[in-house]
């Protein structure tokens, strides 16, 4: 990559750098996030799929440094109010839910709000380096995708495996599943 003169920025490479800046720090608030929903989620295959998660992104945080030291800018987040408000969807889903036979349910359901908030934000940048010309940092940004695409097929097939059913059965306390009819 070549080094640029930091006073002529196209204004692609301005946005690139403020879309850095904002997943860097989604990226740090989801790891600083995910011990608590590990703790809150009740299935074993949950729990260990929500660490390896956490693992993944603290391997996704470096790659987002070196991409910070690719382009010669200091590794630093920016506030990201949409990460901070759907980690906000997360805690309530916990609350809300987190004694009930469907905390795991919605659990994955407001941790895929984070996926595909990442899943978005990785696939633009992709196309942004690609546009730039910066083959390496397109090839880590692609690749950060496919692990975030890989978390959310994961956290689907769990949903689907049991954790809806499960969500959905007669629960001790709170009499029937669901009778409504829907039109």
């Amino acid at each position: 990559m070549q080094k640029r003169d930091k006073n002529q920025k196209t204004t692609l490479e301005n946005m690139f750098e403020h879309a850095l800046k904002d997943i860097y720090y989604a990226e740090k608030a989801i790891h600083k996030s995910l011990p608590k929903v590990i703790k809150a989620a009740q299935s074993a295959e949950l729990k260990d799929a929500l660490t390896a998660h956490r693992d993944e992104t603290a391997g996704q945080i470096e790659h987002l440094e070196g991409i910070f030291e690719k382009l010669g800018v200091p590794a630093k987040g920016q506030k990201c109010e949409a990460i901070d408000g759907i980690l906000a969807e997360v805690s309530s889903a916990i609350e809300d839910f987190g004694d009930t036979s469907g905390c795991d349910a919605a659990i994955v359901y407001a941790g895929q709000a984070v996926e595909h908030y990442e899943i978005t934000r990785y696939g633009t940048m992709r196309v942004w380096a690609e546009e730039l010309g910066w083959s390496d940092i397109e090839a880590i940004l692609a690749t950060i995708r496919n692990e975030e695409r890989a978390a959310d097929e994961k956290m689907t097939a769990l949903a689907e495996g049991s954790f809806n059913s499960i969500a959905n059965e007669q629960d001790e306390t709170a009499g029937e599943p669901s009778q409504r009819k829907v039109a």
